[in-house]
């Protein structure tokens, strides 16, 4: 299955899943993705300790951080500057056990990707300066450009109950059912999970004024295994060095590429 926290999470693993079995004949697993069904149960939530929590969510996306945010599917790193700077970097696997990499970096209006992705007329080695008008979808390159990277600021609307149970810890239960960000929209699993889906426990870690951590639990359902989504979050309002890739290092993006970003 797939959990979503990216804005574009869902899409784009698809989009990698699809890249690979294209580039290896290889065959997808099913998952869930990321969608637009609305999220709800949050009106049970504990009040102080959701307003902590809100304060804290809020409080990440006013300055710089770095995040390592880890899944099933993989792991994906990096760290985002409000003023217009930021990196990222996939570490994944994908159906029949390829592994991958996909690397980004945005510079105000200046677009660098990287990839191992098996794909004819692309160098692994290599980075390429992209030109965003010729991106059509919005998959891959959201990884990119996203301003909330972690879907973070979705995060408090679908708590159904917290409680501060430590000065730095939030516990509660949080609704999958949503899709989209931070959710699961593959009616199956949804099916299988039943009510427990409403009810995923989740634990949110504050240092007093950030968040610091959120590990959301999937239930076991059928003869899948619980799963653990985790985000980890890093250098609050410290410098994030972001720069371009060395010269010698970068291509012109070429059709391949654009191919890659809108299949």
């Amino acid at each position: 299955m797939r959990t979503s926290t990216f804005r574009t999470f869902g899409t784009v693993v698809a989009a990698i899943a699809l890249a690979l079995t294209t580039a290896c004949g290889g065959d997808d697993e099913k998952a869930t993705s990321s969608g637009s069904k609305s999220a709800g149960g949050a009106a049970s939530a504990t009040p102080a300790a959701k307003e902590v929590l809100a304060a804290a969510v809020k409080d990440l996306n006013a300055g710089t951080y770095a995040y390592a945010m880890k899944i099933p599917e993989g792991t994906f790193t990096g760290s985002v500057d409000p003023a217009g700077k930021q990196q990222v970097k996939v570490d994944g696997v994908a159906a029949g056990g390829v592994k991958y990499t996909i690397e980004g970096i945005a510079l105000a209006t200046d677009y660098y990707f990287k990839t191992s992705i098996p794909t004819v007329g692309i160098n692994a080695k290599k980075w390429y300066k992209l030109d965003r008008s010729k991106i059509k979808k919005d998959a891959i390159i959201g990884l990119i450009e996203a301003k909330d990277p972690t879907g973070s600021q979705g995060l408090v609307a679908r708590v159904v109950t917290a409680n501060q149970t430590a000065p730095t810890t939030i516990t509660g239960t949080y609704d999958l059912t949503g899709g989209g960000d931070l959710g699961i929209d593959d009616d199956a699993v949804l099916q299988a999970l039943g009510e427990k889906a409403k009810a995923a426990p989740f634990t949110a870690t504050l240092d007093g004024q950030h968040l610091v951590s959120l590990k959301i639990t999937v239930p076991a359902y059928g003869t899948v295994a619980e799963q653990a989504l985790t985000v980890d979050y890093t250098g609050h309002g410290q410098p994030v060095t972001v720069a371009a890739p060395k010269a010698a290092d970068v291509l012109a993006a070429p059709a391949a590429v654009y191919g890659l970003l809108n299949g």
